[in-house]
């Protein structure tokens, strides 16, 4: 029998994750530090980690696991805004995002009482 697994794809961005692994568990919204247009890098500048060392030597190992990229700079939403030249980016988010709270609300997962609470 051939495994399935399950998704989950982000509607402003269409790339998928898959929803349960056995190292990290389940997939969740941000509970602790929610996503926030006023304090988050919603443009995140992020430089290689290179490989770690094995042993603890120092340098890089061939198959050693990279340590990932790592964040060192980013812009919020009014900071993209203030220094221009992302306009595409940002006025494309700004569409899908209206996109899907409309969708949202013609299927009724969206009410208007929940965008009271949007103000």
């Amino acid at each position: 029998m051939v495994k399935q697994l399950e998704y989950m794809v982000c509607p402003l961005c269409g790339r998928n994750r898959i929803i349960e692994t056995k190292r990290k568990g389940r997939i969740g919204w941000p509970d602790g530090r929610p996503f926030s247009l006023h304090t988050t890098a919603l443009l995140q500048i992020r430089q290689g980690g290179g490989k770690k060392a094995e042993g603890g030597a120092g340098g890089y190992r061939g198959s050693a696991p990279g340590s990932g990229f790592h964040l060192v700079d980013g812009l919020t939403l009014q900071e993209m805004i203030d220094q221009g030249g992302y306009e595409d980016l940002i006025e494309g988010l700004k569409q899908q995002i209206l996109l899907v709270i409309r969708q949202g609300v013609r299927i009724g997962w969206i009410t208007k009482e929940d965008l009271g609470l949007l103000t």
